[in-house]
Formats: structure tokens, sequence, C-alpha cells
């Protein structure tokens, strides 16, 4: 597989793009979040210009606006062009209100008004579930374990993702998983995670917004998505937790623009100048290309596959 994270677009670094990662072969795409229209119509000029793929598989990481709100986009166009085969893969908290109810243990609470207030709590995931499945295509519990085309979504767990469902719910509660600076809004942490193998046979982790306490086997792994746009405290949470962090080679999908609550990564970029790291490659830069040339993991300290400025479709 190779993998493309997508960047802005005619030098607009203001708009808060979001997240969109493809990983593809030749006649296979895995969208990895689509978080803005901007997003779905390069997928689409993608599919178009690779037409030998059929297969397309839309993995939805978590709830997040700047995750999901090109997704309904992609669903309709992929629609209109009746060639696609395609799955959805999201988390399904229906299937798990029995846990859940028991998770809260109010006393208040029936099935049914937790079902309600799951649907408000996750509603682009709703929309998005509820969009597929008027278009015919397949809905799929992103558990871990589960294949999406050649690669395998790895957490998080029922007992992690149902700790977040029952504490978006719950006002009783705190908003926030993990610990000490390395908190993420129960929104985030549950992020789904993928592992996919590419071309050159490094393995990456694809993380979204995901907690780093949720984040296991760390060390497998050539390649990682540093989460949450590569906000400073997870990354160092992740440091912490590899025995050999200088080994592994780390990537940040930071499209977060220049609003006051746009986060991004220039704090982390700094923060592994200072420790000597290698510089995580970013895509506030430009659209990122995996596999690097043959280029191996830990054999440059400079990032490359990079091309700066807004996409340019010649390249696909």
């Amino acid at each position: 597989m190779k993998l493309k994270a997508l960047s802005h677009y005619s030098g607009d670094k203001d708009s808060r793009f979001g997240d969109c990662i493809l990983l593809y072969d030749s006649t296979s795409l895995v969208v990895y979040d689509c978080g803005h229209t901007k997003h779905a119509e390069a997928v689409e000029a993608f599919l178009q210009f690779n037409s030998l793929i059929s297969q397309v598989h839309i993995v939805v990481s978590h709830n997040d606006g700047d995750h999901t709100d090109g997704v309904c986009d992609l669903l309709n166009w992929l629609n209109n062009h009746s060639k696609y085969t395609l799955k959805i893969y999201s988390h399904q908290y229906l299937k798990h209100v029995d846990t859940i109810l028991d998770k809260i243990d109010d006393g208040r609470r029936t099935r049914d008004s937790l079902k309600r207030s799951l649907l408000a709590e996750f509603d682009n995931i709703k929309e998005i579930i509820e969009t597929a499945q008027e278009l015919g295509f397949s809905t799929i519990e992103a558990l871990s374990g589960t294949g999406v085309g050649s690669c395998t979504i790895v957490g998080p767990t029922i007992d992690e993702f149902t700790d977040v469902a029952a504490k978006a719910v719950d006002s009783r509660v705190g908003n926030n998983i993990g610990e000490g600076h390395a908190e993420e809004t129960v929104m985030n942490a549950a992020s789904v995670q993928l592992k996919c193998k590419l071309d050159n046979a490094e393995t990456i982790l694809l993380c979204g917004d995901a907690s780093p306490s949720y984040l296991h086997n760390l060390n497998s792994y050539d390649i990682i998505q540093l989460p949450h746009h590569g906000q400073l405290d997870d990354a160092q949470a992740i440091f912490d937790e590899l025995n050999d962090s200088y080994s592994k080679e780390y990537f940040i999908s930071d499209n977060t623009g220049s609003g006051i609550t746009s986060g991004g990564s220039d704090k982390l970029v700094h923060y592994m100048k200072e420790e000597n790291y290698s510089p995580a490659m970013n895509t506030k830069t430009g659209v990122l290309l995996l596999p690097k040339n043959g280029i191996g993991v830990g054999t440059s300290s400079k990032p490359q596959g990079v091309r700066l400025g807004e996409m340019d479709y010649r390249y696909w």
C-alpha cells in the first residue's frame, strides 16, 4: 500500500481543512477520515485519475467535524459513480447500549433515553451511517481486528470506546480521558486506529485524535501518526511510552488552520528539534507521500516525499 496524506488548498493555511489520509494500491482505496468538502473533491479527483480502483473503504475515526465533514459529500459522489464497491467503518454505539447503561449506572436512564442521548452526542457518525444505508452501502462496526481492505483496525477495545460513550452522556463525570497533560476529550479519545503495511514493508499506525493511553503495542510500528494534529502533550506521552523513540519515524496531519481553537503542531516541531529527533513529516508543509522513494525508516534526518504547496493532480 501507498499513503497520501492530504494538505491545504490554494495556499490557504487559515481554513480548518481537517484530516484526510489515503491508503491505496492499484485496485483499492482506504480513506481514513475526510474532514472537509475540499478533501472529498480531492479524493474524487484521485479516483478519476486512478481508474482501476473499484473498491473503496472509508474509516471514520471519530465524531468531530474536522474528521467527518466531507464524508457525506464523498458518499453521494460515489453513489453517482456506480462502479465502486464501498464499505463504511465507524463506531456503532447503539449496539452496546446495555454495556454503556451499566457503566453509567445512575438509576435514571432507560435504554430508549440512552439511545437518544448517544444519537445526539455522536451526531456526525449518525448522519454518515444513515446516508450510507440510504444509498445502499455497507456499514461495518469498527471493532479491533476488523480487516479494512489490506489494513486492520487495531483499536480501541470495546471496553475503551464504551467507556468513552458512557462519559460522553454522563454529566456527573469529567469530559476527559487520559493522564497528566495528555488528557483528551472523550470525543477524541477512542478514535478508530488503523494499521497498514506499506509497499516497502514498513508498518504504519493511524490514530486520529486518540488518547495515548488507548494506543497499544507502539513498539511494533515503524511509523506512528502523532495524534490530535501533533499536539505536544500527546506526542510526549507516546515518546515516553516507547523504549527508543529515536528509532521510529513520525508524521503529523496538521490541517488545523489559524483559528483560536486550531491546536496545531508548532510547539511539537520546536520540541522535536530541541530534543534532536528527526523532524516529523507534516501535512502543514504539503501533501505527504509514503513510502519515501525506498528510503528506510531512520536513515535520514530530513523528511522526504513531501511536496510543498497545494495538491497537483499531475503527480497522481
